[in-house]
């Protein structure tokens, strides 16, 4: 997982935020079954608020946020990636 400059986020990710992007940061994770380079994901994360936003983006992506409560943006793409999203 590497930090992104927040402006480079999925533009529904971004539109989640509705332009209040303080306190966030914002992160790209492979996507382990990727079938071509451009498949991972956007997460953003407040640790003030302990939340957490994630899409999938690349090809076949949706564009479909998810978002939970977690302690870091790990573990946001954990329980994403496990089925595990709370509200």
């Amino acid at each position: 997982m590497r930090t992104i400059d927040i402006s480079t986020i999925d533009a529904n990710l971004l539109a989640d935020l509705d332009g209040d992007t303080a306190g966030y940061t914002a992160y790209e994770a492979d996507y382990s079954n990727a079938a071509v380079s451009n498949q991972c994901y956007h997460i953003v994360f407040s640790a003030t608020d302990q939340r957490g936003g994630i899409v999938f983006v690349g090809s076949g992506s949706s564009g479909e946020t998810s978002w939970t409560d977690a302690v870091s943006p790990e573990e946001v793409l954990a329980r994403f990636e496990s089925d595990d999203m709370s509200n």
